[in-house]
């Protein structure tokens, strides 16, 4: 079953959205914590950054008819099996608390000096959601993660019977089931790159 990207996708975006309809409040008002959240916004760019990467290294897998590239080919599917994309999914969650950490240490002060009471309660409200247990960002890492190693086992078994037509057959559908999302994600990503640029400068005015 093809994950859901709209899970790490939607609150990446309803953060930028809610960062950039505030962002010349904080920009006009820069602390020390104005590169605190630039650092949040490029902790929050490497958990995108971990969903293409590792989604890209499943999809771009084709078995060449000649079998020249077999060897890397497997090898890229094993080490998808094995369970080391979980490894770093954990990594890519650590970022959601690490983001968390700094809110409550740096933000949400200078957050409710600078915003309004109701622009202050979304934005912390995001960041609760984000560090959920079961919240939608930690909840997408885990589904894609999982979706990545259980593709891969599948895939084996069918590189493992010689049906290599089949195995590229399953993996150009997956590819064309997620290609939207993967652009909306980039864009996103984009988006949040070009926020923590806005931040860094402000924080070197200081």
């Amino acid at each position: 079953m093809i994950p859901s990207f709209r899970t790490i996708l939607d609150t990446a975006k309803d953060l930028e959205s809610l960062f950039g309809n505030v962002k010349n409040k904080l920009l006009n008002n820069p602390t020390e914590a104005s590169a605190k959240l630039a650092e949040v916004l490029g902790e929050l760019s490497l958990i995108l950054e971990f969903v293409e990467k590792e989604t890209v290294r499943y999809l771009e897998i084709i078995f060449l008819p000649d079998k020249s590239n077999f060897i890397p080919c497997r090898s890229a599917l094993l080490s998808l099996e094995s369970g080391y994309v979980t490894i770093k999914g954990y990594e890519a969650r650590g970022h959601c608390h690490k983001i968390m950490n700094i809110y409550e240490r740096y933000l949400d002060r200078w957050f409710s000096k600078v915003l309004d009471a109701q622009e202050a309660q979304q934005i912390k409200s995001m960041f609760e959601r984000m560090n959920s247990a079961d919240g939608d960002m930690i909840d997408g890492i885990k589904e894609i993660t999982r979706w990545l190693k259980n593709e891969s086992e599948a895939i084996l078994q069918m590189v493992d019977a010689d049906q290599l037509d089949m195995a590229n057959q399953q993996i150009k559908s997956a590819r064309l089931a997620v290609q939207q999302t993967r652009r909306d994600i980039v864009e996103a990503l984009a988006q949040l790159k070009l926020l923590q640029a806005s931040f860094i400068v402000s924080s070197q005015t200081l």
